[in-house]
């Protein structure tokens, strides 16, 4: 890339000149380069992953995510060895579930209820059962604790009953459908039991 003073007899050239020169600015600084025109061969491969994009995207929007489950997905995001957003975090997941030829449920519109010295009780929707565990531990990077989620028959949602807690410590969680053939997780939740009474 070039740098300019006084591109083409002017201060601040822009644009393309005869398909082989782009003229721009790049960080206040004018530049000349060659038009490069990037190849898109649309091979089925390439609209294959394209069409997980697509749907990982139209899962994002379909899904009706609270302000705490975008904050979860957000915080879980920042536990991955690549700097995400909660977006990036969600549909990386989803793609991946698609690439492995399983379904996508995803839990949402999670909450930590009824918080007390050694119990809480947890609660999420998804469209449909597929077996919803929820993950438990006292580090966001460490969950090992399972508890498994009843589904309320004619409702779409689940509820866990969380047990032998600590008081006074703070606890970390996420949901995930454990179902074969199944996919979809949260984003990471954080709760703090209470004293004991």
């Amino acid at each position: 890339m070039a740098k300019l003073t006084g591109p083409l007899l002017s201060l601040g050239a822009r644009g393309q000149i005869a398909g082989t020169l782009v003229m721009s600015n790049w960080k206040g600084v004018n530049t000349a380069r060659t038009l490069v025109i990037p190849a898109n061969p649309r091979t089925a491969d390439q609209q294959t992953q394209r069409g997980y994009m697509s749907n990982a995207v139209a899962g994002w929007h379909a899904t009706p995510f609270t302000a705490a489950d975008i904050a979860a997905l957000n915080l879980a995001a920042t536990k991955s060895a690549k700097p995400l957003s909660g977006f990036n975090y969600f549909c990386r997941d989803y793609i991946s579930a698609l690439q492995a030829g399983e379904t996508v449920v995803q839990p949402y519109d999670v909450s930590i209820t009824d918080i007390r010295e050694s119990s809480a009780t947890g609660a999420c929707l998804a469209a449909s059962d597929h077996d919803a565990v929820l993950y438990l531990g006292t580090s966001p990077g460490s969950m090992l604790t399972q508890f498994e989620g009843a589904w309320t028959a004619g409702t779409t949602s689940y509820e866990f009953t969380i047990t032998d807690l600590s008081q006074l410590t703070e606890y970390w969680c996420y949901i995930k459908m454990s179902a074969a053939n199944y996919a979809g997780r949260t984003g990471i939740y954080r709760f703090k039991t209470t004293a004991a009474a």
